[in-house]
């Protein structure tokens, strides 16, 4: 049995859909009832779950129920995400944290009431989802880098400390991928993307599997994103330069 959070849009619905085509029962977790209900008509093996992933109580809840109603959770799909972009001094700090609190902190609180009904039946799969812009800092995107940086730490972490208990991690980490999500980037921000179409969710979830079947722990889909990750750690000064002036023309 798997979960997926973010799964009524984006990455998360095509997880679903893919893991319950492949014969897995999942369990789909969102806030949004409507499209939880829309993507359950589409695959009979998703039960949707309405919950808040910032809300630690309603998914310590959530996750209980998932284990009385489809049995405990092999791999945890973790898609939910939010985007804010802008020029980082220039926002609302309560907005910058509510980003924090739903990238990292959902992050988190699924994690934490996951792992221990893995680790207690012999192990199991944690999929984090991360993003290129977490390594390489873009102009517009610094609420949002901050916070998937956030989570690419604690996928390290976890990875460490539980790796006796059979937990393995994976964290993905794409560019920009045709979401629901990106639309609206592109219509609050156009000046982040312009023309460039991003990647498919299909494609980042060739590029997650591909890694989980060869048991690493980063995927970077996408033509050119491990160059962009290996460039930031060799050379940061001269990639954040020109990402800049690639971007945002700065």
């Amino acid at each position: 049995m798997a979960i997926v959070t973010g799964a009524a849009s984006g990455i998360g619905r095509a997880a679903a859909l893919r893991l319950a085509r492949a014969g897995w029962a999942v369990a789909a977790v969102d806030v949004d009832a409507a499209g939880l209900d829309a993507l359950a008509e589409l695959a009979p093996g998703v039960r949707p779950f309405v919950c808040d992933v910032t809300d630690h109580a309603a998914v310590v809840a959530v996750v209980g129920d998932v284990g009385r109603e489809l049995g405990p959770p092999r791999r945890l799909v973790h898609c939910a995400a939010v985007a804010t972009m802008g020029r980082l001094l220039d926002a609302e700090p309560a907005d910058t944290l509510r980003l924090m609190d739903v990238l990292y902190g959902g992050t988190l609180h699924m994690v934490r009431a996951v792992v221990p009904v893995m680790a207690a039946r012999g192990g199991g799969q944690l999929v984090l989802f991360g993003s290129i812009g977490g390594w390489v800092p873009v102009p517009l995107g610094g609420a949002y880098g901050a916070a998937k940086a956030a989570v690419h730490f604690l996928a390290e972490i976890v990875a460490a400390e539980h790796r006796g208990d059979g937990i393995r991690v994976l964290c993905v980490c794409p560019p920009a991928v045709e979401t629901p999500m990106l639309a609206r980037i592109r219509l609050v921000t156009p000046e982040l993307l312009g023309p460039r179409r991003g990647l498919s969710p299909e494609k980042v979830l060739d590029s997650m599997d591909r890694a989980l079947a060869r048991g690493r722990a980063w995927a970077f889909p996408g033509r050119g994103t491990r160059a962009m990750w290996t460039a930031r750690r060799l050379a940061p000064r001269a990639l954040s330069g020109l990402v800049g002036r690639i971007l945002v023309g700065k």
